[in-house]
Order: structure tokens, then C-alpha cells, then sequence
């Protein structure tokens, strides 16, 4: 081989050196930037993703407080129940199993069927089943199968006060009632646990162990007990593999409803819904100086135990959610307003045009014809006539300023969800027949809530209290939170409000509440029978009516204050005959229980019409 040959030779190998040199080269420079890349730059990244490859957070299910009656009797509390989960890679036969678990536990089979096949290691079959189910299932002994303990919200009392409580979801997270509008209140913060996944993947499944709580690991069937619950520092604060996150403490709420009264009411109120085949009713039972429900029925009602069984409709509190046309019981309102401007007095005459009397081209008629009433006796007797007078003495902006003084036209600020606020239109936007309308419980719609707090003004001397349902929050048996009773204005004088009370002792002595006498007991009330529109032909119907009677006592300091509306009674259908007998029942009920005593030096002119 010629030198010229080797030099040429040498050459080419000092070529493939360099090449493989940089071909190196470049290759560790890609590694260096590829490894920056992956462990600074995107670092953060990388390690949540392999966080969540190798750990899985599990939520601690939490306690929902309880709900109290004013007497702490539980109205709300919850039971631990079985909840049905399964494996599907370790169900031998995904058909048979969805056959014979959908027979128990009355799921659909197909859908069943869908969920297993879609699911990986973990699948709902049904949450929260009663204990035959269980039974029943654990008998069926199917592999893949496993069960959970849930607390679920039980109502011992069922449909005592339904509306009022409400009810929850599957969740636990309030759905309606006092369990919506006080949900972050009754509900804990859930705790947190986190948990790493073995080097096959496999997920641990836990349960909580009556005593304390535990860890179990369905492969191995360990346990390991948790550290002691203690306070976290904040919310998200970090936890390492194995702790737990204390849920923060929600509160336990007593309510001012007292169950007994509360069941009076329902009873009474079922009782005469069925006898007279109406619609609908509500009873409130309020103490008028404090503005404290003691009892807040309406009928039908509904189990909020399976509400789901129910229509929706019925989970509606109608106390607070529907609005009516008041009727009469609206003349205490056109009454006081005259009492306080000074443009009528007790004693006052009126003439009530033999029973009718023009108001913008529409005739208005009484239920019967009247001459000349005294002021008392118009209300006494619930003229129509002799109200649409009075109204036309105050005029429209004086008269309509006291209504939205009572306060209908707005909220009471109850705190019960779905409230209206019932309509009250500007004087303005009165039409010529409206101030006569208006006095007689016409073109204005309330919500019984509001009616019973307004009536309320002239039982307590002539203040607007706001209603109060909501007593305190207690925390392991202390009062966290109490709430007083809250003044929202004075309406009428104590002057107004006494000669107003007089006049509604007349009413149901000598007028047409005398079916609401209480033996031993001055009453004092109005009766209401307000006629219903027709919502295609826009005209009042004589055959659908709202038949209503409030009324308070003892008449000069009273303790209760007790409204009753009787949806579309069938036949009968005035308030006096229809809801002053069962604020009759009522009241007598709630006075021996609230051992309330007799006026021993009171005389009825009636004393047989009493209860």
C-alpha cells in the first residue's frame, strides 16, 4: 500500500471519528436539554401527574346536624345505612349478577348492566338501601359485590312539618326547606383522605370503623387505625399519606316550632280539608310579640323521607310560597289605617246603600243589605259597602303607604327559601275601581306569612315584628348563636291597636266570627271569604273561594296569634262557618297544652257557640 493510499485511508477513519464524536455529542446535548426539561421545567407538572397515578383522595362522609323543635325534640337527625358497590373485574358474570341485584334492590336492569360493563374497579350499584335490601344482597353472596357505610338523613317524625324542614339529596346537600336555606350551617366540611396505590395499581378501599376511624385494604384485609382527628391549620392546608383532614363542625339548629302545637295544626287542618274536599289549606300558629312560629302547617303534605315519591308541587311551602287574594280579613288593614289618620272612629255611622255601591262603573255588593253601620259594626259584619267608604275617607296614596307599612308587598325575611312577595301595585297604576277593590281584599295577592305578621301589628300593640322560625345554633350543646326577636317598625299606635282589638272582639262575639269562640278566653278576629278568578275568563268565580279566619287571644294581652286559610272548599264556603271553627279546635288545643288561663270574669251573649 503507497503512503498516498494510507494518508487517504487514515483520513477517512478520522472522518467517522468526528462524526461519531458529534452524532455522541449531540445526543448528550439532547439528553442534558430533555432532562431540563422534564426536572425543572416541567417539574410541577410531572409530579401532580404521578401524584394522581399513585395516590387517590378519598372524602370522609360527614355528619349532617341535627334539627331541633324550641323543646329539643329531634326533627332531623341521621341513621347509618348500607350502601351497594361492585367490582366488575371481579364479577364472574356480569348478567346473572345484574339480574338477580336488580330484582333486590328494584334498578333498572339494563341501565345496571350498562354501568357495570362501562366501570373499572369501583361502581355504585345503589346508594343508601334499607336494611331488608341488605339483607337480601349479602344472602345473594356475589362475588364483586361489597358494601359501604353511609349516614343518611332520617325525619323521625315524617310528614310533621315537611314543608318547613325540607329535605336532601343523595349527597346529603340540602334541597329544600330549612335544609336549603341553612345548608352550610347543618352541613360539616368533609375530611380527606389520602391514600397511595400498590405497584400493581390496585386501589385500597377504606370504611369507617364505629369506634375510630380505619383503614382496610380489600386485598390483604390490614387495617391501619388513623392519628387522632386534630384541627387543621386552614383550608387546603397539606396532608401527608395516611392522615386525615378534620371536617370543620357545622351546627345543630332549634327552631321556634313546637312539635305538639305543630301537630295540632296538621291534624285539625287534614280533618277539615277532607271534611269540606278543598284543595288545600294552611294553619300559622305565631306568638305576636315576638314573632315566633310555633307552628306552620299546610296539607297535603309529603314524607321527606322518599319525597321522590312525590309530586313536586307538595314539597312547596304554601305559608311562605303561595299568594292570595286576602278577602275580608284585609278590612283590619283599611280599618287601622282609618283609626290612625283619625278618619273614623268606633262609634262612627256609614251608610251602606241597602247592600251596593258604585265604584268606577262596577257595582259592588254586600252579602247582605245594610242601611246605616256604626264603624264596628262594618267590620263586624264585613261589609263591603261600608270598607270601600272607609278606604275612600284615607284615599289612594294614604291608603296604599299603610299597606306597604303592614308589609305586604315584600319579604318578612322569614329565612325560609322560595318566599313571594305577593303584589302591591303603586296608586298610580290603580285603576278608578281599585281603591274599593283594594279595601275589600281585591287586586292585591299576599302570602299567609305576611297576613299573620301584619294582623300581628294590631295583637302586640301596633309593632311589625319580623317572623322568626330559627331560635339558636348550638355546638355540642352550646348556644352558639341566639337570635332575638327583631322590631321592624311601628305601624299604628298602641292607641289604634287596642281600638282595633275591640273591634275584633265584636266580630267574633256578635259578628261573623262567633264560631271561634273560646270558652273562657276573649278571641279576637276576622273572618275572610275571598272569590277566586277564573284564570281564562279573568272573572271572580262564586262556586272557587279562599275561606280564611285570624284571629288572637287572650283579646288585651295575648299569647297566640292563629291563621287559617281553607283553599276551595266545596259547599259551604264562608270563613266564618269553614276556618273560624277549626281556629276554634286549634286554640283551644294549644291553650290547655300551653296551659294559657281562662278570663274568669268574661261573659259571652253566645255562650253556646264555643269550643
Amino acid at each position: 500500500m503507497t503512503k498516498k493510499e494510507t494518508r487517504k485511508r487514515r483520513r477517512k477513519i478520522e472522518i467517522r471519528i468526528y462524526i461519531i464524536l458529534i452524532s455522541i455529542s449531540v445526543c448528550l446535548l439532547s439528553l442534558i436539554i430533555r432532562l431540563y426539561t422534564l426536572q425543572i421545567m416541567e417539574h410541577d407538572r410531572l409530579l401532580e401527574k404521578s401524584e394522581r397515578q399513585i395516590k387517590r383522595m378519598f372524602y370522609q362522609q360527614s355528619d349532617r346536624r341535627v334539627i331541633y323543635d324550641r323543646n329539643f325534640r329531634e326533627l332531623a337527625i341521621n341513621i347509618n345505612v348500607d350502601s351497594v358497590y361492585a367490582n366488575p373485574k371481579r364479577i364472574e358474570n356480569l348478567t346473572d349478577a345484574t339480574h338477580i341485584l336488580s330484582s333486590i334492590l328494584n334498578i333498572g336492569k339494563e341501565e345496571l348492566l350498562e354501568r357495570l360493563r362501562k366501570g373499572n374497579n369501583f361502581v355504585w350499584v345503589k346508594r343508601k338501601i334499607t336494611s331488608d335490601e341488605a339483607v337480601k344482597v349479602k344472602e345473594a353472596d356475589i362475588k364483586g359485590i361489597g358494601f359501604l357505610r353511609e349516614n343518611k338523613r332520617f325525619y323521625p317524625r315524617r310528614e310533621l312539618a315537611a314543608s318547613v324542614i325540607g329535605f336532601v339529596g343523595m349527597d346529603d346537600n340540602g334541597l329544600a326547606g330549612l335544609e336549603y336555606s341553612y345548608d352550610d350551617y347543618l352541613r360539616e366540611e368533609r375530611g380527606q383522605i389520602i391514600l397511595e396505590k400498590d405497584a400493581l395499581g390496585r386501589r385500597v378501599n377504606f370504611t369507617t370503623h364505629p369506634e375510630s376511624p380505619v383503614l382496610w385494604t380489600e386485598m390483604k384485609g390490614t387495617k391501619i387505625t388513623l392519628p387522632p382527628k386534630t384541627p387543621p391549620s386552614g383550608r387546603g392546608a397539606g396532608f401527608t399519606e395516611g392522615e386525615s383532614q378534620s371536617p370543620l363542625k357545622g351546627f345543630d339548629i332549634v327552631l321556634t316550632i313546637d312539635e305538639v302545637i305543630q301537630y295540632i295544626a296538621e291534624e285539625e287542618l287534614k280533618k277539615k280539608v277532607i271534611e269540606t274536599d278543598a284543595d288545600s289549606g294552611v294553619i300559622i300558629v305565631m306568638e305576636p310579640d315576638t314573632g315566633k312560629i310555633l307552628a306552620m302547617a299546610d296539607y297535603p303534605s309529603f314524607n321527606p323521607n322518599s319525597f321522590y315519591r312525590y309530586q313536586p308541587f307538595l314539597w312547596q311551602n304554601r305559608a311562605v310560597g303561595n299568594t292570595y287574594e286576602p278577602g275580608s280579613t284585609f278590612k283590619i288593614i283599611v280599618a287601622s289605617a282609618a283609626i290612625e289618620e283619625k278618619k273614623a272612629s268606633s262609634d262612627d255611622l256609614f251608610f251602606c246603600g241597602n247592600g251596593k255601591i258604585k265604584v268606577g262603573g262596577i257595582t259592588i255588593r254586600d252579602h247582605k243589605s245594610y242601611n246605616w253601620l256604626t264603624f264596628k259594626e262594618v267590620v263586624g259584619k264585613s261589609s263591603n259597602v261600608g270598607a270601600i267608604n272607609i278606604a275612600q275617607r284615607l284615599g289612594e296614596e294614604r291608603f296604599c303607604s299603610y299597606i306597604l307599612k303592614f308589609g305586604f308587598g315584600s319579604k318578612t325575611g322569614i329565612g325560609l327559601p322560595g318566599e313571594a312577595i305577593g303584589i302591591v301595585r303603586e296608586p298610580r297604576l290603580w285603576s278608578k275601581v281599585s281603591i274599593g277593590a283594594t279595601a275589600i281584599g281585591q287586586e292585591i295577592s299576599v302570602t299567609p306569612i305576611q297576613l299573620i305578621t301584619a294582623i300581628s301589628c294590631i295583637a302586640n300593640g301596633g309593632l311589625l315584628m319580623e317572623p322568626m322560625i330559627v331560635e339558636s345554633f348550638r355546638s355540642d350543646g352550646l348556644v352558639v348563636k341566639e337570635f332575638s326577636p327583631m322590631v321592624v317598625r311601628r305601624v299604628v299606635s298602641e292607641r289604634t291597636a287596642r281600638e282595633m282589638t275591640d273591634i275584633l272582639k265584636y266580630v267574633v262575639q256578635y259578628g261573623t266570627g262567633r264560631l271561634a269562640i273560646l270558652k273562657g278566653t276573649e278571641v279576637a278576629g276576622k273572618t275572610g271569604t275571598a272569590q277566586k278568578i277564573d284564570p281564562v275568563s279573568k272573572r271572580y268565580r262564586k262556586d272557587k273561594s279562599l275561606a280564611s279566619f285570624v284571629g288572637y287571644f287572650p283579646a288585651t294581652n295575648p299569647n297566640i296569634i292563629i291563621l287559617v286559610m281553607i283553599d276551595e272548599p266545596k259547599g259551604i264556603c264562608w270563613g266564618g262557618e269553614v276556618a273560624a271553627p277549626v281556629f276554634r279546635e286549634v286554640g283551644r288545643r294549644v291553650r290547655r297544652y300551653l296551659n294559657i288561663p281562662s278570663d274568669s270574669n268574661m261573659i259571652y251573649k253566645v255562650a253556646d257557640n264555643n269550643g
